[in-house]
């Protein structure tokens, strides 16, 4: 519990109402707020999670059955079931119609009501049926006369691709914020073994790109654009990195003070604004790994500093997410690692290893573009190693699961070697080989 706490949990009576009464006494200060836990409903999450199931395979008809009319009239060897298609296409030219009126209503909702301005992901079913219309249009142009009207083939065909698309990005999204109102969210640290869980440390600013889900990178013109859609992960980057050190230890992490939901992958934790650094102190005492994003912030300079001084060598893991943010992190970190070496460790700890020098940021970039580029992690005796992330490239799109996949495969010999976790003896205790430190 931390000593804020501790110090005024009798402030009503006792020394506490005394020391209030004492003539020009300084005031007792006020016992830490708690922290604020997000509002999940079960039920809601359940609703949301079921409806994404027909929401993506309403998507998935909808881009068979624009390619399938693309094909009847431009290849008609290449067409399946004409005659069906042709029962089905307007009443489906219809529903994509309905979809987009919905997304459009949708969109206005959240920019008047909810002030959340559109982004540049809004707009990309936008740009999906431009390029299809113009792809079309110059098919129509150089080819053959259509056997249908031009607006049908101009309109309706990217119209339906268009809406595929938004309903394969919503039935996604959906699981998501399903599963936000279904995570487990930690009530206390005191709830969490020591050597039961994994520590994701990260600054709050890189959420939003950790929940990000996967997206196709170079689409093939035409209707068949939102095929490879269908390849595409549900789950997002963080819950990717979750699934990949689950063989260490379930991952878990401090929520953002003020969230509405807990954002998904590693379990939330939350704590008070002005008192977190003890309770961070103790999660990282009783990990089995701490896991680092690299990122901005005087915060996780202090938190990369405190597992250095106090965690031995191999518990310790960087990811790092390119090339100029690693470089910030790398030039801060080696005046936050002086000081480190000289502070006192506090009773009963020692710094287990020598502080590292971070190695700089390799030539070159992995040959997959992912939003985590590689690691840094360290061997017995403190040396830092610096990975680079990669995975198979898939034409298209990128590799489905793209980050689980790239942590498992570069990192999995080094965490295999991860021995089981022990509480450190204190110095006076330890032998001199031994690395430790007091708990």
């Amino acid at each position: 519990m931390p000593k804020e706490n501790t110090d005024h949990a009798n402030a009503d009576g006792g020394d506490g109402g005394r020391t209030a009464q004492a003539s020009g006494s300084a005031e007792v200060p006020a016992r830490a707020a708690p922290p604020a836990v997000p509002r999940q409903s079960a039920a809601w999450g359940r609703f949301l999670t079921i409806s994404a199931w027909p929401t993506g395979a309403v998507g998935a008809v909808l881009a068979g059955v624009a390619l399938q009319r693309w094909q009847e009239t431009r290849r008609p060897e290449y067409a399946l079931l004409t005659e069906a298609g042709e029962d089905l296409w307007y009443p489906a030219a219809a529903l994509a119609g309905a979809v987009a009126v919905g997304a459009v209503l949708v969109v206005v909702y959240r920019a008047v009501v909810l002030h959340r301005p559109p982004t540049g992901k809004t707009f990309a079913p936008v740009r999906l049926f431009l390029a299809i219309a113009a792809f079309n249009a110059v098919n129509r142009h150089w080819g053959d006369d259509l056997t249908v009207r031009w607006w049908d083939f101009d309109l309706l065909i990217p119209l339906a691709s268009a809406s595929a698309y938004t309903l394969l990005s919503a039935s996604r999204e959906l699981a998501v914020l399903g599963r936000q109102h279904l995570s487990e969210v930690i009530r206390s640290p005191e709830d969490l073994r020591s050597g039961s869980y994994s520590l994701y440390l990260r600054s709050f600013e890189d959420d939003l790109a950790r929940t990000m889900l996967e997206q196709t990178e170079h689409r093939a013109p035409g209707p068949g654009a939102v095929l490879p859609d269908l390849r595409l992960s549900g789950l997002t980057e963080e819950e990717q990195l979750a699934e990949a050190l689950k063989p260490v230890a379930p991952m878990v992490a401090v929520g953002r003070p003020g969230e509405r939901l807990p954002l998904v992958g590693a379990r939330r934790l939350y704590l008070p604004i002005d008192d977190w650094q003890d309770t961070v102190r103790d999660l990282m005492l009783r990990a089995r790994l701490v896991v680092i994003a690299v990122g901005p912030g005087a915060g996780l300079q202090w938190e990369f500093s405190e597992a250095v001084r106090l965690l031995p060598a191999r518990r310790l893991l960087l990811l790092v997410p390119d090339r100029e943010t690693y470089e910030q992190f790398r030039a801060a970190a080696g005046t936050a690692l002086a000081e480190a070496a000289v502070s006192p460790a506090g009773e009963g700890v020692r710094a287990p290893w020598p502080p590292p020098a971070l190695p700089p940021y390799p030539e070159g970039e992995p040959a997959e573009t992912l939003s985590l580029k590689g690691a840094v992690h360290f061997d017995d005796g403190g040396s830092p190693h610096f990975v680079f992330f990669g995975s198979d490239k898939i034409w298209g799109t990128r590799h489905r699961e793209r980050v689980l996949g790239s942590v498992r495969k570069t990192l999995g010999p080094v965490l295999d070697r991860l021995p089981v976790w022990e509480p450190w003896s204190r110095p006076e205790e330890s032998s001199p080989g031994r690395r430790g430190c007091g708990v």
